[in-house]
């Protein structure tokens, strides 16, 4: 049951995880995403106030709802305030502020937000100080923006190098079966390292076969009785099988495609771990 579990899984990966072009598509739209992201936030970047555009009215209401807050003026005008520039003085203010009082405000253009308040000499929102508060909360944003662009890269770069890989996996399965003999065992590697520093990925033992499937530095190795049969170079790690013929017995090990490692013993799955690193 758990190697039929197992094969059920290698398939859903096989049809899901496997395609180049998907990958690749996901990258180009994390990019667009991630690009839209961060180049709607330029349009809160401070401005001078030479840029900014002025109104003057009489003060009729101050409406807070949501996420919302607006200046209602009395001949019908509206102007919105930025939620993250008000402060609790600020609300206060404007909630006891008087109808008839005459406001001169300034507004962004780029965004439409009040970014100034004076009523008369007295200031209520501050030129500098609203718009930094504004600059400094779409700062996160661009932020984000530019992770999910360099997460769309990785994405394309993955699908192009795994698919590579997929080939180069291919083809040495198809020269290592090519160069076997039936009945004649694979020729070992070397010895295995035991005072090398090594991550263990899975282990297991079957009759008098102990099998380790271990990563040294940048090599994943699969180890029988102390001596390395196959070996995978790489920095990063891709879907990869490595396989032995020890008496006459075919011995696997590597990482599937929707990430478990396992290890196999003649087509059956001794056993599997999720990889998440």
């Amino acid at each position: 049951m758990k190697n039929r579990r197992f094969s059920d899984r290698q398939s859903w990966a096989d049809s899901v995880l496997e395609s180049k072009m998907g990958a690749i598509i996901v990258g180009i739209l994390a990019i667009l995403f991630g690009a839209f992201f961060a180049l709607t936030q330029i349009e809160n970047k401070p401005i001078p106030r030479s840029a900014a555009v002025a109104y003057s009215g009489e003060f009729e209401e101050y409406d807070v709802w949501d996420n919302y807050r607006t200046i209602i003026f009395t001949d019908g005008s509206s102007y919105d305030v930025f939620p993250h520039t008000e402060t609790q003085e600020f609300a206060d203010t404007m909630s006891s502020l008087e109808k008839g009082t005459k406001l001169d405000i300034l507004v962004n253009p780029n965004n439409d937000y009040v970014v100034e308040i004076m009523a008369g000499s007295r200031e209520i929102l501050n030129f500098e100080e609203s718009q930094a508060a504004l600059d400094d909360y779409d700062n996160g944003y661009i932020a984000i923006g530019v992770v999910v662009c360099f997460s769309g890269v990785f994405f394309i770069i993955y699908g192009l190098v795994s698919s590579g890989e997929k080939k180069k996996e291919s083809e040495k399965h198809a020269k290592k079966a090519k160069r076997r003999k039936s009945g004649v065992d694979d020729n070992p590697v070397r010895r295995a390292d035991r005072l090398v520093k090594v991550r263990i990925l899975l282990e297991a033992r079957v009759e008098d076969y102990e099998i380790c499937y271990r990563r040294v530095k940048s090599v994943n190795e699969l180890v029988i009785n102390g001596i390395v049969y196959d070996e995978k170079k790489g920095v990063l790690e891709f879907a990869h099988n490595l396989s032995a013929v020890v008496d006459g017995h075919t011995i696997e090990a590597g990482l599937s495609d929707d990430c478990y490692s396992y290890i196999m013993f003649d087509g059956e799955c001794l056993a599997n771990k999720r990889r998440l690193i």
